[in-house]
């Protein structure tokens, strides 16, 4: 990836406020989709109670009329009024005073059973009277004839007569505009007022307004009419349906809502200011407005807090990385917050230090002196050895051992170009093994075969494993010099391997001088200590563990033959051998 096109991507402080960014938007949508999706519905249900209110209202106001209309054709049937009205001639003056009496008695028990009524009369032309609930008075056919006529047009049956609301019923029942005139009509008043104190019930304040419009009347809980449009329109359609809107209605913003009654062929309409409706809803938006503030700020404090706590302490210490790279190492951070900053530091400044003394003691001393000890011990023919060697080639000649000469000869031949034939560093387990093998022969002639040899089989798995060059030859030496030279006969050198799940043991001991438990435990520790006299032992030691990892070495132990006991390790899994 280039970063010159993403130079953000290389600023760990600009990645650490973009990936807050990126976590805290998410969360930041949904609060608003949240926050649209919750007042979009509170809107719909408010406004669908408010419909449902109206609705409801309307619905039980029309159906308590319909029962009043209900017992005014119960009331139709009644045999006084239809005695009175039919065949008044058949009765004497205290029979007809008692029918009107009993016809009042029905009347008044109508009008007792609702609020709204003011009055219910009974138009009878043939006794020339006006009976109502309370009082009998003359007829006055321009009356009748007018409530005759509101019954013959269409529209509601609640008809308004010169400011007086009334439902009539005729009987016989004649079709509009029939010729035939009624024996009797029955008429209920209703009170305009009750039905404006009714309606007033609805209005919770006084901004709202509640009006139950029709073609010929209107009533309203506010002292003047407001034209509606949207009224004359739903009556010349005659829908049933509810309808909410909002709307500029005298000079304001309104939510109104409308209900249709064909009964009474009016529109009740409820108007509420939108202000006072949706009023709550100013504090959700405005909750909403603080968190989305409180989201910007939240980032510039965390942004603030990421530059002082964590920027600023990364930069000193790529600052002061850089003045390493450039092999100033003297450079030395400090830190005022006791956190994990400090403690970086301080480990930055520890690593600092021990990588001076590594410079000067391993780089300078140890690794150096090592590599000149490997290139010297690979190149150089130890004398003394070499010498013996010809002192032995010289002795073999003088006295004619023909053939152990021969085989001697060999023996140096195949020694001497393992020593000199490369110059690489490592070289397979097996040939390493086999040159061991023959240093082992030789030194075995040169004691004039007073040791006795014990060379196990290298198993093929590992055969085949690269290690460094001459790391079981020198210890092969160190036995003879330090172990088996002192010994004028039976002197035994066992060399073993073993493999096993994860480790390579290659065993190298004697029963030379036997070692106290006082200078075995000097060796290890300065082994340990990178402090052994030891011919190549060291070197050895260090060697193996810088190709083979931690656990992997020498390890120095008390033999079972009663010399010393030298254990090659080798950890076969640290490198996946």
């Amino acid at each position: 990836m280039n970063i010159r096109k993403f130079p953000w991507k290389k600023n760990v402080f600009r990645r650490l406020i973009l990936s807050f960014i990126c976590i805290l938007l998410p969360l930041f949508i949904l609060s608003m989709i949240i926050y649209n999706w919750g007042v979009h519905t509170l809107k719909s249900e408010i406004s669908r109670s408010m419909s449902s209110q109206v609705s409801q209202y309307f619905g039980n106001l029309e159906q308590e009329f319909r029962r009043i209309q209900l017992l005014q054709y119960d009331c139709l049937t009644d045999n006084n009024l239809n005695a009175l009205g039919s065949i008044p001639e058949s009765m004497n003056n205290i029979e007809r005073m008692e029918s009107i009496l009993r016809l009042q008695q029905r009347l008044n028990a109508i009008r007792n059973s609702s609020t709204y009524i003011i009055d219910v009369y009974a138009y009878i032309p043939s006794v020339q009277k006006k009976i109502s609930a309370l009082t009998v008075s003359a007829f006055n056919q321009e009356e009748m004839d007018g409530l005759k006529l509101a019954m013959d047009s269409t529209g509601s049956q609640l008809r308004d007569m010169n400011g007086r609301l009334f439902i009539s019923a005729a009987y016989p029942t004649t079709s509009p505009g029939g010729s035939r005139k009624p024996q009797f009509i029955l008429s209920v008043e209703f009170s305009k007022s009750k039905l404006n104190e009714n309606l007033k019930k609805l209005v919770n304040s006084s901004d709202e307004l509640l009006m139950l419009i029709n073609p010929e009347y209107t009533i309203s809980t506010s002292g003047g009419v407001r034209p509606d449009p949207m009224i004359a329109d739903i009556l010349s359609k005659h829908s049933e349906q509810n309808l909410v809107r909002t709307m500029n209605f005298a000079n304001a913003r309104y939510l109104a809502v409308y209900a249709y009654s064909p009964f009474f062929d009016a529109v009740l309409s409820k108007y509420v200011p939108v202000n006072a409706v949706f009023a709550p809803l100013d504090k959700f938006k405005n909750w909403f407005l603080l968190l989305a503030a409180l989201s910007v700020m939240i980032i510039v404090m965390y942004s603030l807090y990421a530059y002082k706590y964590i920027h600023k302490p990364l930069l000193h210490l790529v600052k002061a990385f850089r003045r390493v790279e450039h092999e100033d190492l003297s450079v030395r951070i400090d830190h005022d917050v006791d956190d994990e900053f400090r403690y970086i530091y301080a480990r930055f400044n520890s690593m600092l230090e021990n990588l001076e003394s590594l410079v000067d003691q391993v780089y300078k001393q140890q690794i150096l002196t090592h590599r000149a000890e490997l290139k010297q011990l690979q190149s150089q023919i130890n004398p003394h050895f070499l010498y013996n060697s010809f002192f032995i080639l010289n002795t073999m000649a003088r006295l004619g051992d023909n053939e152990n000469l021969e085989q001697f000869t060999n023996q140096l031949g195949v020694y001497f170009q393992f020593i000199t034939r490369s110059h690489a560093e490592e070289v397979t387990l097996a040939d390493e093994v086999k040159h061991a093998k023959v240093y082992a022969e030789i030194q075995s002639t040169r004691f004039s075969n007073r040791n006795q040899i014990e060379f196990g089989e290298l198993p093929a798995t590992i055969s085949e494993l690269m290690v460094p060059r001459l790391i079981l030859q020198p210890l092969i030496e160190n036995a003879f010099k330090h172990g088996l030279e002192q010994r004028s006969m039976n002197g035994i050198l066992r060399v073993r391997f073993q493999h096993l799940a994860d480790e390579l043991q290659m065993i190298v001991e004697d029963n030379g001088s036997e070692l106290s438990e006082e200078q075995l435990i000097h060796l290890r520790q300065s082994l340990a200590g990178n402090d052994v006299e030891t011919t190549g032992m060291l070197n050895i030691h260090l060697r193996i563990r810088l190709k083979f990892g931690e656990g992997s070495g020498l390890l120095l132990e008390q033999s079972g033959l009663g010399g010393l006991k030298i254990t090659v390790r080798i950890m076969l899994a640290e490198r996946g051998a």
